[in-house]
């Protein structure tokens, strides 16, 4: 595993930080540039005369009253607040960190914000060192079935990780409510999951704990992959080598039988995990279980190829494809290339997944100018339009990008409803 050590320093430089007292008391006047703007220099001896001169007339923003208007923030029920965010109600809590609701006050968006509490995080080594590396992760990749990371803030005690709200709920209760999906509702998800790991793969990315739990669903039935608090980079630094990952981690249900055993591992483990997510849409349940649970039990049974029935409903295309994904041996499993052009993901007119771009980083054709305006004229962020457009163009998740994709999102949703 590599350290976060080197990484830690420059994280911290791009990143916001501010102090615990500083995020509670932040006002909308303190926001960005505020206060930063000089006063005009007047030369000795001449009148002034600009009280003389008629105001400019008010800017109009060209964006939608629905997308520009902000609803009243004080109507928001929240705890406290952290730079433009109101923290609310809590959406989920682990050991080390706690998912709350948000409100972005300048744009009238809510968002998620993963809190982790630093101090908690020192009591666990492995925490300790990786947490910031999450972000990091999430910084290389741009996929619309990948959670958006669109700030990170730094306190003395906390780290925020601010993220798109996924308001669908989560994949696992609606298998749990149907009991088990439909070959042409799986396929729909395993398409877009795919698609996702096809991405971060091709970005030297492995995600380690893919599971029904961490795939969430917006507002449109669209499959987010969320946590990438388990995932590393493909190879780590040893001794100056680069090494395959040997880390034992994720959900030992989810687990391929490599990285259980202790072994060094690829991407193939996720492809693995695709293999369990499918069969427990089809099925509802897991396709390798012991009980009582002991991992040395499970790990065995996978290594012996004996898997719990696959339904005889299902078509030969799909228990095909179960088959290559849930294939103990890692060099005989079903690699990523055959899987985007596997008959089952191309059937019932559905094409060939093609790959999604990457590096998939904002352009200056891309950038709407109309958010950039919004953005200078509107909401005083910065002085001159170039300034944002440079900005964005670094590809950063800081203040000023999570502004303009919260306004891109909403945009967007107005334009599908």
């Amino acid at each position: 595993m590599s350290t976060a050590t080197a990484e830690r320093g420059s994280e911290r430089k791009r990143h916001r930080r501010t102090t615990d007292e500083e995020a509670s008391n932040w006002t909308l006047g303190q926001s960005f540039n505020a206060g930063q703007r000089s006063e005009p220099v007047r030369t000795g001896g001449e009148e002034d005369r600009s009280s003389d001169l008629p105001p400019p007339p008010p800017f109009i923003s060209k964006l939608p009253a629905a997308v520009a208007n902000v609803e009243d923030v004080r109507s928001y029920l929240h705890s406290k607040r952290v730079t433009n965010y109101l923290v609310g109600s809590t959406l989920g809590e682990g050991s080390f960190a706690k998912v709350k609701e948000g409100f972005h006050v300048l744009v009238g968006e809510k968002v998620a914000v993963k809190i982790i509490d630093k101090k908690k995080a020192q009591k666990d080594s492995y925490v300790n060192k990786n947490f910031r590396r999450e972000a990091k992760l999430l910084q290389m990749v741009h996929h619309p079935n990948i959670l958006q990371l669109l700030e990170v803030v730094e306190t003395d005690n906390s780290y925020y990780l601010i993220t798109e709200l996924c308001s669908g709920g989560e994949l696992m209760e609606h298998i749990y409510k149907e009991r088990q999906l439909s070959e042409e509702e799986t396929r729909r998800y395993m398409r877009q999951m795919v698609s996702a790991v096809d991405h971060m793969h091709r970005a030297g990315i492995i995600h380690r704990d893919l599971k029904v739990e961490n795939l969430l669903l917006d507002t449109q039935g669209t499959v987010k992959i969320i946590d990438f608090g388990l995932s590393n980079e493909e190879f780590t630094l040893d001794e100056g080598q680069r090494v395959h990952c040997s880390t034992q981690c994720g959900s030992p249900a989810y687990a391929a039988p490599e990285l259980l055993g202790h072994k060094y591992y690829g991407p193939e483990v996720d492809i693995w995990s695709l293999g369990v997510n499918m069969y427990a849409m089809l099925t509802g349940c897991l396709p390798y279980t012991v009980e009582p649970f002991n991992i040395t039990a499970l790990h065995a049974k996978m290594l012996e190829n004996k898997m719990n029935p696959i339904p005889s409903n299902l078509s030969p295309e799909c228990t095909d494809l179960l088959h290559g994904l849930l294939t103990s041996d890692p060099a005989s499993r079903i690699k990523m290339p055959a899987i985007m052009s596997h008959p089952w993901i191309a059937a019932n007119g559905s094409s060939t997944l093609k790959p999604h771009p990457y590096p998939n980083k904002l352009s200056a054709n891309d950038i709407n100018e109309d958010i950039v305006e919004h953005m200078v004229h509107v909401l005083k962020l910065k002085e001159r339009e170039e300034e944002v457009t440079a900005e964005l163009l670094t590809d950063r998740a800081c203040a000023l990008s999570a502004v303009y994709y919260l306004l891109q999102a909403r945009l967007d949703s107005m334009h599908v409803s």
